[in-house]
């Protein structure tokens, strides 16, 4: 085996090597001249990210072709892909520009449903299931209402006395709830799953600085601030602010939890 061969080699395990091993590299965020704090600096490739202190500064392990995303919301993004240069000097420079206002873009569809392009009642919606058809039927009418309506021998007042009496609309509206509730409870476990998953644990340890056995219920607090919404429009600088934000306030309800 010839020189060329052991080097060509030598490179290759090298390159294949640095992607398994990243190493920490400083950088330092400006707008021109003037350090930017709380910039996000994500790591594409290993799924963790960093944010600016108030100097600009931060560090963040990387790789030889991991991809750095580097957002806030006053500027406009920029992507970097990390070469041999950024490992050798174990440093980065990064700077951002403000963003400019512009109008959203604006897409026309076409239907394959007609009834909803031209706002028909009912377009789009699923069938109801025999519960939904129940509460339907239902009168949404007090219990006073409905007995004097009977009294009137109006359409439908005996029906809505007996579904009263006999509890079938209380039972079903019960029901009901439950059932949103386990729905409800399902979509926020597979998402809290997920979102550990994005972030993982290091971020929440590190950055948010949640014990690790707080970290689902920690991001369960914050669902009611409306994270599902903002993740998955895409906002993901609004969803790690509110992570960073509300710390104090889950412990402080821990607190408060232990005392009664």
């Amino acid at each position: 085996m010839n020189r060329a061969t052991l080097l060509f080699f030598f490179l290759f395990w090298s390159l294949a090597h640095g992607q398994e091993n990243r190493q920490i590299i400083s950088g330092k965020v400006l707008n021109d001249t003037i350090p930017l704090e709380n910039v996000h600096i994500i790591n594409k490739n290993s799924r963790k990210g960093t944010i600016s202190n108030r100097l600009g500064h931060f560090k963040i392990s990387v790789a030889v072709n991991d991809t750095l995303i580097i957002s806030d919301i006053q500027f406009e993004k920029r992507i970097i892909l990390v070469n041999q240069g950024h490992i050798l000097e174990k440093f980065i420079l990064i700077n951002l520009y403000e963003l400019t206002n512009e109008l959203d873009e604006v897409i026309v569809r076409q239907y394959e449903d007609m009834s909803e392009e031209l706002g028909l009642p009912n377009a789009g919606k699923k069938p109801l299931n025999k519960l939904e058809r129940n509460l339907n039927h239902y009168s949404q009418k007090s219990t006073a209402v409905v007995i004097l309506q009977a009294l009137l021998f109006k359409p439908g007042g005996i029906d809505d006395v007996y579904n009263i009496v006999s509890g079938n609309r209380k039972r079903d509206r019960k029901l009901k709830a439950l059932i949103e509730q386990d729905e409800q409870n399902a979509r926020n476990i597979s998402f809290s799953k997920k979102l550990r998953e994005q972030f993982q644990d290091d971020f929440f340890i590190n950055s948010v600085k949640i014990e690790k056995e707080h970290i689902i219920p920690y991001i369960n607090f914050c669902i009611p601030m409306g994270i599902i919404n903002l993740y998955d429009k895409g906002r993901m600088i609004e969803v790690i602010d509110i992570l960073l934000k509300n710390k104090d306030p889950y412990y402080e309800s821990l607190n408060t939890i232990d005392e009664y």
